[in-house]
């Protein structure tokens, strides 16, 4: 199987005609619950069954409200994603690039976030039940230190995660 990740307009084939109907337009940013155009996005969605979405470049996609259950995402490329208010279960994120993405407020069980790119990611307010990090990247992500003991990390991980005492406000769109 290649590693080699699929255009963004290859990758949004991949969701035709389950999940999206026509391409829709790359945002320049991270998109928000409120914006007009979201780009791709899963908003009260399942998103599940064994779906396979790995090698794909989706950036700055959106995630709200849905339920991803048994899917790869394995080396994706999500960067400057929107993943709040989600419950994950049994997601590969393994060697995805999750940087500079939103995270908070969402449920993670049984995900595999081994050698991801979580760098700049923002964790908090978020729940890790049974999740590995191992050879992920943590550089500069933001987690309150309350998260700490429910996270199996190696000592170089937590010495490069931005612990933040108290978790601030939670994201919107909740």
């Amino acid at each position: 199987m290649s590693d080699t990740r699929l255009s963004y307009e290859e990758s949004c084939e991949e969701f035709k005609p389950d999940y999206i109907s026509e391409t829709p337009p790359l945002p320049d940013r991270m998109p928000r619950y409120d914006d007009e155009e979201l780009g791709l996005s899963f908003f009260k969605t399942f998103v599940g069954d064994g779906a396979d979405f790995s090698n794909l470049t989706i950036p700055r996609t959106f995630f709200g409200r849905s339920e991803i259950r048994d899917t790869s995402f394995r080396n994706t490329d999500l960067s400057e994603s929107c993943l709040c208010w989600n419950d994950f279960a049994d997601v590969d994120f393994s060697a995805a690039d999750l940087s500079n993405a939103d995270l908070r407020g969402s449920t993670y069980r049984n995900v595999n976030f081994r050698l991801a790119t979580l760098k700049d990611a923002d964790l908090r307010h978020s729940s890790f039940e049974n999740c590995d990090f191992e050879g992920a990247d943590l550089s500069n992500a933001t987690l309150s230190r309350s998260q700490k003991k429910s996270l199996s990390l190696a000592d170089h991980q937590v010495k490069a995660i931005d612990w933040r005492w108290r978790a601030g406000p939670l994201p919107d769109g909740g």
